[in-house]
């Protein structure tokens, strides 16, 4: 059964309502708001679009959808694009519209452990601008502050001088943020700085107001997860999580039910520091022993093959004398060779990875996994060890379907992730549309 409302629509159960249904005027408003917010959705999905191909993918009358559309024309959210074809009939042709994703921007800033990435993007959320600014020993959050104030400003005042609307500000956080509080818990790359720092308080107050637009901050993997969805190769998938592997650190972003996971203390996606190996393993940056980061880091893949170097080994990582730069990606290259040494080395950090992905599978129960930064490197090789040490873990006898990719975005993903949530929020939230009166 339909329900209308002077061109909104909308569909109940059979049998719901047996009478007549007669909305009061805030739910006429919601629908209208909502109509509204689903023809711009679908705009800023398509190149062009015309009034009868909206009107068909959503229900809605083609008058009704042309007013929103004029509506977003006039709010500069959307423009004409000229004329589409002709029917085989010979038929008039259609008026085009595009979504105007230049009406606004957003700045994403992600710090990492030795760098700060910067961005600007459009509002379909590609970037525009970036800049990588190096972090040098000086660490301290004073001075993260300011050369984050000072980039932030350099990014987002020329374009407001062109008309164009700051939507908002992001930066992602190495370490455990509380994203509602607008808290930096702690970071272990950059201790000086604390723990429970105002992050957002600290930082508008060095933008010193100049920059009217909402400030958010999160842990990174989360928007690595969101990059993921709107970007990457988990697009369409509602239970999925990532992996990042940086040179010494291990986090996971998750996404349950479409929903992104952050606990009641903001720990979820704290793998790096579950303990797989108390008794025998390598310390970690937390203090721990053991660590799932620490036990798949690059840092003790290099310490297991100077060892080898020392016991005199055969490999060909020694060929030029003792290896000072051993990756992932040489070793798997050695151990397609059939180089021992190499074998050795990637059998042992799959073995462990196996362990930690498949505990936190046992958990979650994902039907995909992305795995980012240093082990994208590593190839098939890699994956197939750590797919095959799956299966023994947990249940042996139940299949474990969930899929293992290696992502496709590069090391801007925290920036992409970041402008994502911001444009979500923009989008569901902050835009209002003063629709007429029908």
């Amino acid at each position: 059964m339909l329900a209308h409302a002077e061109g909104l629509a909308f569909c109940a159960p059979a049998g719901l309502w047996e009478y007549p249904v007669v909305l009061s005027e805030v739910d006429i408003k919601t629908l209208k708001q909502n109509n509204a917010r689903t023809v711009l959705k679908l705009m800023r999905q398509a190149d062009v679009i015309s009034v009868a191909a909206v009107s068909e993918r959503i229900g809605l009358s083609k008058t009704t959808v042309k007013k929103i559309i004029d509506l977003l024309c006039s709010m500069n959210l959307a423009c004409s694009a000229g004329k589409g074809l002709s029917t085989e009939e010979g038929g008039k042709k259609p008026e085009l519209f595009r979504f105007n994703k230049s009406f606004g921007f957003v700045v994403s800033v992600h710090i990492t452990p030795d760098a700060i990435l910067a961005a600007t993007t459009d509002l379909c959320g590609d970037i525009a601008r970036l800049e990588k600014l190096e972090v040098s020993s000086e660490r301290s959050l004073p001075v993260i502050i300011e050369r984050l104030s000072q980039t932030i400003k350099g990014l987002a005042e020329p374009k407001m001088r062109t008309g164009e609307k700051l939507v908002g500000i992001v930066v992602a956080l190495p370490g455990l943020a509380d994203s509602s509080q607008g808290i930096s818990i702690f970071s272990p790359h950059y201790p000086s700085w604390g723990r429970n720092v105002p992050f957002v308080d600290i930082l508008r107050q060095a933008l010193s107001g100049r920059l009217d637009a909402p400030l958010f901050i999160d842990c990174v993997n989360r928007y690595q997860a969101i990059a993921e969805r709107e970007k990457g190769v988990a697009a369409g998938v509602s239970n999925f999580m990532i992996i990042d592997a940086l040179t010494e650190g291990l986090g996971a972003g998750i996404v349950l039910h479409g929903e992104l996971l952050r606990g009641s203390q903001s720990l979820s996606g704290e793998i790096g520091h579950m303990t797989l190996n108390p008794i025998d393993g390598p310390p970690c940056i937390c203090g721990k022993n053991g660590c799932f980061e620490a036990m798949v880091s690059a840092k003790r893949i290099r310490r297991m093959a100077l060892d080898a170097y020392a016991r005199g080994e055969q490999s060909v990582l020694f060929k030029d004398g003792e290896p000072e730069h051993v990756s992932l990606e040489t070793v798997c290259e050695g151990a397609r060779q059939e180089d021992r040494v190499c074998t050795h080395l990637i059998d042992d950090v799959a073995h462990w990875f196996a362990i930690g992905l498949g505990n936190i599978i046992m958990v979650n129960d994902p039907e995909l996994v992305v795995i980012q930064g240093q082990y994208v490197k590593a190839g098939e090789c890699f994956l197939a060890r750590v797919r095959n040490g799956m299966k023994q873990i947990g249940l042996p006898e139940v299949e474990k379907r969930v899929r293992i990719e290696y992502s496709r975005l590069g090391e801007e993903r925290g920036v992409i992730g970041g402008a994502a949530f911001v444009l979500d929020d923009y989008f569901a939230n902050r835009v209002k549309f003063h629709l007429p009166r029908s």
